[in-house]
Formats: structure tokens, C-alpha cells, sequence
């Protein structure tokens, strides 16, 4: 009987233990992989929606009898402004895939591109969503640094190389 014991097969606890290990190192690896994946995908579409409303911007402003920009970035989509001939620029207004909101705040006063990120924080109200300045056209996303909103981004230096005009 002692005999068989020995012979049969099988795992040790110790085995067992060390695949373990091994195998929580490796999904540890995986998981901080892909952990930066998630902003650098997030930063991709931020930057392509930034691209697609500056670009309906243009479009808006070369269609304006008036040359112009759109008072609100709602009048891209909602064709509420007689002064330009065509009425759909955009189909909608993007989502800031870092607050997950479409929300547009106007800016306060005029943006200036060689501000820094706090100047421009303070001509924007609200956090998340999308900043706008009709006298300029200029739109960014809506990084408001002293948003506190629980499970939003704190640190909000990603907006910055995207907001270059």
C-alpha cells in the first residue's frame, strides 16, 4: 500500500506553489501593459476628435456668408445659423473619451496660444468635455486642472500637447 502511494502521480504542494508564483509575475506584467495602453488609446481619439471638430470649424467658417465661426460648437450639427448655406458639419459633438462627456463650455476670454495650461484653465469653466472660443475658432479639450471630480483624471498634463493651436 505505501508502495502505491508513492508511485502515484501527480503535483507537489511546492510545484503547485511555484507555477503559481510564476503566473501572477506574468499577469502582473500584462496587466501594467496594457494599463498604459488604455490612456495612449484614449490620448489617440482625443487627439482625432480634436482634428474632427477643428476641421468642421474650417468648413463651418469657409461656408459663412459672413466668414465667420459658429457662435456655439452646437451650431456644427444643429444648423441653427442662417448665415451659412449647408447646415450639418458634424454629426454630433465628440466625446472627451477621458471625462466621457460632449459638454462645451465657452471660454471666458480669448485664447492665447502661448499661454500656459493654468492661463488657459482660467478662461474655462466646468471640467470635461470640450472648451470653445467663437472670436478665434480655437476649441480644445476641456482640461480643467482643478476639477475633483471622484474617478476623473487628477493629473491633467495629457490635454496639454493637444491643445497646441
Amino acid at each position: 500500500m505505501l508502495n502505491k502511494m508513492k508511485n502515484s502521480k501527480g503535483f507537489t504542494l511546492v510545484e503547485l506553489l511555484i507555477v503559481i508564483v510564476i503566473l501572477g509575475i506574468l499577469a502582473a506584467i500584462v496587466i501594467a501593459r496594457f494599463a498604459g495602453a488604455t490612456k495612449e488609446t484614449k490620448e489617440a481619439s482625443l487627439k482625432g476628435n480634436l482634428r474632427t471638430i477643428r476641421s468642421s470649424l474650417e468648413i463651418y467658417k469657409a461656408n459663412s456668408k459672413a466668414n465667420v465661426y459658429p457662435e456655439s460648437l452646437d451650431d456644427l450639427w444643429k444648423g441653427t445659423n442662417s448665415d451659412v448655406d449647408s447646415k450639418t458639419f458634424l454629426e454630433r459633438i465628440p466625446q472627451d473619451p477621458f471625462y466621457k462627456s460632449r459638454t462645451v463650455y465657452a471660454a471666458t476670454e480669448i485664447f492665447d496660444p502661448t499661454e500656459d495650461a493654468t492661463d488657459r484653465d482660467a478662461k474655462i469653466t466646468g471640467g470635461g468635455g470640450w472648451a470653445y472660443d467663437s472670436l478665434t475658432g480655437r476649441v480644445c479639450a476641456n482640461y480643467y486642472s482643478t476639477d475633483t471630480t471622484p474617478g476623473e483624471p487628477i493629473d491633467t498634463s495629457w490635454g496639454v500637447k493637444y491643445n497646441l493651436w
